[in-house]
């Protein structure tokens, strides 16, 4: 009896962990598979971290906001309007809207000059040393992030398109 019991605690364990695994896997992954494709426009920010390795982290205009009504660890939810071929933030809220393409973000940090940072899941792009750094320089001229917004507002970055932004 004591190895029926033992032998299902076991296998309630092990399911269990492979329960979260597969959580962890389908949340990563669920704005790319049902998220509708938009472009933001992105600004510099240092692509190289020691302990991360090599990456491009990107910025965008909404990701600070006025602290006025948010505090970090707070949840927001940005709502996006087109603007041409790009989407652009409006004002953020605590509750998500009713209609319309929106990012989930977390504020984050303590507030300074009035503004907070927000993050969306957004912000990196890990690529090789070189890739890494020749996007940073070609970040400067601007670029253009492609992201994938899964219905609830969470976001994942599909790729950084430089060439269209710097040839105009």
């Amino acid at each position: 009896m004591k190895q029926c019991t033992l032998g299902l605690a076991l296998l309630a364990a092990l399911t269990l962990q492979v329960v979260i695994l597969a959580g962890v896997f389908v949340n990563g992954f669920y704005p790319l598979w049902l998220g509708k494709e938009i472009r933001v426009e992105t600004r510099p920010v240092d692509p190289r971290d020691l302990f991360r390795g090599n990456y491009a982290r990107l910025g965008y205009d909404f990701s600070t906001l006025p602290t006025a009504g948010f505090r970090p660890g707070d949840v927001i939810y940005l709502p996006l309007e087109q603007d041409g071929e790009l989407w652009r933030g409006q004002t953020p809220a605590h509750q998500p809207p009713e209609q319309g393409i929106y990012l989930r973000g977390r504020v984050t940090g303590s507030p300074w000059g009035g503004t907070s940072r927000v993050t969306f899941g957004i912000e990196a792009l890990f690529a090789p040393k070189e890739k890494a750094l020749q996007l940073e320089r070609e970040l400067r001229d601007g670029a253009v992030a492609v992201v994938k917004v899964a219905p609830n507002g969470r976001a994942a970055l599909v790729k950084v398109e430089t060439e269209a932004v710097n040839s105009e």
